[in-house]
């Protein structure tokens, strides 16, 4: 086995589990949600995901910004340069998400109304978002934490970490939902209590010294924020596909097609997490790869790294949307859903499932161009996929071709992407990688 391959089965395998299992947090967390709360609970977290997705595309610009600029110093040897974008990152998580903090506490109705929310879900999206926004410094913390751990060299305590969370996460919601009966809130809760456990795993990378970087005093250069924030704003745009994917499509439901198509759409998003958390991982286990490689003007392993990414991107896709015709009941049994979802989920989960074929091999390209210094073009092919075509085809098609037609939208605008992701890779490679 070449030391290539083994680099991929060490970063992307691990990342991939990893993901996986915060996949069947998302999975084991609705089941109780709908179970024990409701159908319209299901639809209340589906209409408070926006707000989510917020904060995880903000966490995205501080922390994926962060390791692709620190994975590229490690290349070249520079560790105490990496160690300087690993406080700053640490930093600008603390600051940020304790204004969020306020702000979710404080105002968390209206929070829901901004997101849609309706008197059927008002209640309970505004609990949601409360409970959830008490533990945003530690989950962001542990979010940061994860992303640079796996960048030192250390991934699989990133897959044990992802496990610690689920298991913890597992039995807080059981205990929060049936034995204390918190409903909705409880679920945000048994979160961030999952969460704040997972970063004092992740803090024993650090005490133990297992890599390179270390948390420690620091000289502060805010000049340094441009870089992270440069580096990281692809990634936080592609966070913002997903938010205005849910919000456009959870209007345009709950407009045209009735509250049960809400909660249905929110049946294929839990069941979607499985693919976009694998997606995710590819994504996830490629970068350090893809910024060692390029710190150590190593055009052969990273012209390798990346054309391995597209196949199993590819490949992968592939199959995932098979899986989608044959487990729509299955996964409303498994949630809860009311039975007359069932024919909706059904019938629009491969529809709207289709997306994930171009939308793994739009991840894998984008973590390409970013972590080679290529920003310009990622925030081309993210502003593309989330701002741009998203929101127009989940807005405007379904008015021109019938209100079913929405659950096509997505993979046509993801479609539409993957030929501009052709585009501009040729494009910024015209004259064969340039290192800088």
């Amino acid at each position: 086995m070449s030391e290539l391959h083994k680099n991929l089965r060490k970063y992307i395998i691990p990342a991939m589990i990893g993901n996986a299992a915060f996949f069947l947090l998302t999975i084991v967390d609705g089941r109780f949600v709908g179970n024990g709360v409701g159908p319209d609970a299901l639809g209340a977290v589906s209409l408070a995901m926006p707000f989510i997705t917020l904060f995880s595309a903000l966490t995205c610009l501080f922390n994926v910004g962060g390791v692709a600029v620190a994975s590229v110093r490690l290349g070249r040897g520079d560790t105490e340069g990496a160690n300087q974008v690993f406080m700053h990152s640490l930093l600008i998580n603390i600051a940020v998400f304790t204004i969020f903090t306020i702000a979710g506490v404080a105002f968390p109705e209206k929070i829901a109304v901004l997101l849609g929310a309706n008197e059927t879900f008002l209640s309970m999206v505004a609990e949601y978002i409360r409970w959830y926004s008490v533990f945003l410094i530690p989950t962001s913390v542990f979010y940061c934490l994860n992303q640079y751990v796996r960048n030192d060299g250390d991934p699989e305590l990133t897959m044990v970490v992802a496990f610690v969370c689920t298991g913890t996460n597992i039995v807080l919601d059981a205990v929060m939902i049936y034995v204390f009966h918190k409903g909705i809130g409880g679920a945000a809760f048994a979160s961030g209590v999952a969460c704040t456990v997972s970063l004092f795993v992740d803090l024993t990378h650090f005490i133990c010294k297992r890599g390179r970087l270390e948390i420690k005093k620091f000289k502060f250069q805010p000049s340094l924020y441009k870089k992270i924030f440069l580096r990281g704003l692809p990634e936080m745009i592609s966070q913002f596909a997903s938010t205005i994917t849910t919000f456009s499509m959870n209007n345009m439901l709950i407009t045209h097609l009735g509250d049960l198509s809400v909660n249905a759409f929110s049946i294929i998003t839990y069941a979607g997490s499985l693919f976009s958390s694998l997606i995710w991982g590819l994504a996830v286990g490629l970068q350090p790869l893809y910024g060692l490689s390029y710190g150590a003007n190593d055009d052969r392993s990273l012209k390798y790294y990346f054309k391995t990414g597209r196949i199993i991107a590819l490949a992968g896709g592939g199959i995932l949307l098979l899986l989608t015709f044959f487990i729509g009941k299955p996964v409303c049994v498994l949630f809860g859903a009311e039975e007359a979802a069932y024919s909706i989920v059904s019938s629009a989960m491969p529809k709207y499932c289709l997306n994930f074929v171009f939308t793994a091999y739009n991840a894998v390209t984008g973590a390409y161009l970013f972590s080679t210094k290529r920003t310009q073009y990622a925030i081309v092919l993210n502003v593309s996929r989330s701002i741009v075509f998203n929101y127009l085809c989940i807005n405007f098609l379904p008015h021109i071709f019938g209100y079913d037609f929405v659950w096509y939208t997505v993979a046509i605008a993801e479609g539409m992407c993957t030929i501009i992701a052709l585009v501009l890779r040729k494009a910024s490679e015209r004259k064969g990688i340039i290192y800088q």
